[in-house]
């Protein structure tokens, strides 16, 4: 028995077994980074988009507010709004109840109506 033919390994494939495994590594990776820099670019814009998005809905607020305020002021006339401007009255009212309610809950005490001296959770028509 040849001894240097048992111990070498063929010349051929080794070295094109090593390539081959080196380019899937350094494709694997450029697709990996490729994918990680769309994603982050996508990230950046979600999140300008988000903050743009805010930033209009903010101004939205502003203007209904002050819309609101002319409206109650009598500056500004419309039956459409003046019905909204209604509603919203009638929804404050009832988140003021529901705060005294979770307060009276906190601190111990019933939460009672200040024109009639009933309790709140009596009142027919009360916030429930």
């Amino acid at each position: 028995m040849d001894n240097k033919t048992h111990n070498s390994l063929p010349p051929g494939p080794p070295a094109s077994l090593a390539e081959n495994t080196l380019e899937k590594m350094g494709t694997f990776w450029e697709t990996t980074r490729l994918w990680l820099t769309q994603a982050w670019r996508i990230a950046i814009l979600m999140s300008r988009g988000a903050y743009l998005t805010s930033e209009r809905r903010e101004l939205f607020g502003k203007l209904g507010e002050s819309v609101y305020y002319k409206i109650l002021k009598g500056e500004l006339r419309s039956g459409e709004l003046e019905s909204v401007v209604k509603e919203i009255d009638r929804l404050t009212k009832k988140l003021e109840l529901s705060e005294l309610k979770v307060r009276a809950i906190r601190f111990g005490s019933r939460p009672r109506s200040e024109k009639s001296g009933t309790s709140l959770d009596q009142q027919p028509g009360g916030p429930s």
